[in-house]
């Protein structure tokens, strides 16, 4: 009876043994899953933050020069369309600048159905959009990130200068000659300061439009 209780008390801890070895088995398994999950985890955030930072606009050599049938007019308008952006709703630099295009856009539009005081109205309140951009982001740039990945032309220099070339005659149909004048000579400013940073053909137009007023 003794050998019996003995053989009995003995398998307690063998049983307990194994128990044990079965949940360090789990837990072991547990963990190596939480592992791979973490790894994979990390793995993935790093993949998307890399493609996230990743720049998109391309870089040129001081000096090229961007041809027309890259940056021109209709581009810019083209990327700036669709929510009207209202003076009082614009918060950052860029909605000033999409403002800005869109205001010159109605302007211009004016213009061909001969509506000067309506298209002055237009270009001079594109023209104060395209000031507060350059309060803070006072160089043009051929292609600049907005909105993450999001890539446009960014030229409020030259869209001043642009705005104002069509302004002289504006003014002129409008009998204005004195203000015809100040915008001729502050349109060549504003197009000096766009070629110290960009190169286009479009703004060699613009300056052959300015010597030829």
């Amino acid at each position: 009876m003794d050998i019996q209780k003995h053989e009995r008390v003995d398998r307690v801890p063998i049983e307990g043994e194994e128990m044990n070895q079965i949940h360090l088995r789990k837990i072991s398994y547990l963990v190596f899953f939480m592992i791979v999950l973490i790894v994979a985890f990390l793995g993935t955030r790093c993949a998307t933050d890399t493609h996230t930072h990743e720049p998109t606009a391309k870089t040129y050599p001081k000096d090229y020069l961007h041809p027309l049938k890259e940056i021109n007019l209709e581009k810019v308008y083209a990327e700036n369309r669709g929510l009207r952006v209202l003076e009082e709703n614009a918060t950052t630099a860029n909605d000033y600048y999409r403002g800005g295009v869109q205001e010159k856009e109605e302007g211009e539009t004016l213009m061909k159905a001969d509506k000067w005081d309506d298209a002055r109205l237009h270009l001079e309140k594109s023209n104060r959009f395209f000031r507060v951009v350059l309060k803070y982001l006072p160089e043009d740039e051929a292609y600049r990130n907005v909105y993450g990945e999001q890539v446009i032309i960014f030229l409020p220099n030259l869209l001043i200068a642009d705005n104002d070339l069509k302004l002289i005659a504006v003014y002129k149909n409008l009998k204005n000659e004195n203000k015809a004048s100040q915008v001729r000579t502050e349109g060549q400013l504003y197009l000096a300061e766009s070629l110290k940073s960009v190169k286009t053909e479009w703004a060699l137009q613009i300056k052959k439009g300015f010597e030829g007023n």
